[in-house]
């Protein structure tokens, strides 16, 4: 495994953390309006997470593009501005990781484009936790299930390529 696929799981890891928070603090659902917050004793951070579903929606549009994903799945899209890392497959999985694009760009771009490509968004949320901020949207569609995971700052690590801030996983599997 080289220096990049392992960047790439350490950042996975890390935004499933920020992810765990989420869940923990109990996500609203993508219809809930407002934030959320969860009790001390919810989470293992000293500050809770602060969950939001409002995804901001003003602003010009996020143009978009398309990247050709490893494995059968044919193309995905990402922001125009994204810069991608690493695309990798497995035999029943997929990642892509790519950095440029701020966490509520993220969240408000696959608002739109998810859907026009055929998957269905089943949660999109804003959260923040301790001084870090990020996006959470999962989604359904093409045989797949998915998480997209987009944090502000990644401290502590470096993909090769993309640095420390604005860096967003994409992780897929073969839904069941």
């Amino acid at each position: 495994m080289n220096k990049y696929r392992s960047a790439a799981l350490v950042l996975a890891t890390c935004a499933a953390g920020l992810s765990v928070a989420a869940c923990s603090a109990g996500t609203p659902s993508a219809s809930s309006a407002g934030p959320s917050t969860a009790s001390p004793a919810a989470s293992s951070h000293s500050t809770p997470p602060v969950v939001s579903s409002a995804v901001p929606t003003t602003g010009p549009p996020i143009a978009g593009s398309t990247v050709k994903i490893k494995g059968n799945l044919g193309s995905f899209p990402v922001p125009a501005a994204a810069k991608v890392g690493e695309n990798m497959s497995s035999a029943s999985s997929l990642l892509v990781v790519f950095g440029l694009v701020a966490p509520a760009d993220v969240a408000r771009f696959y608002a739109t484009a998810l859907p026009q490509a055929g998957f269905t968004v089943t949660s999109n949320s804003l959260v923040s936790q301790g001084g870090q901020s990020g996006a959470i949207v999962a989604f359904t569609g093409h045989g797949y299930k998915g998480n997209i995971e987009s944090v502000a700052q990644f401290p502590g690590a470096s993909i090769a390529g993309l640095g420390t801030a604005n860096v967003t996983t994409i992780v897929m599997s073969a839904a069941k």
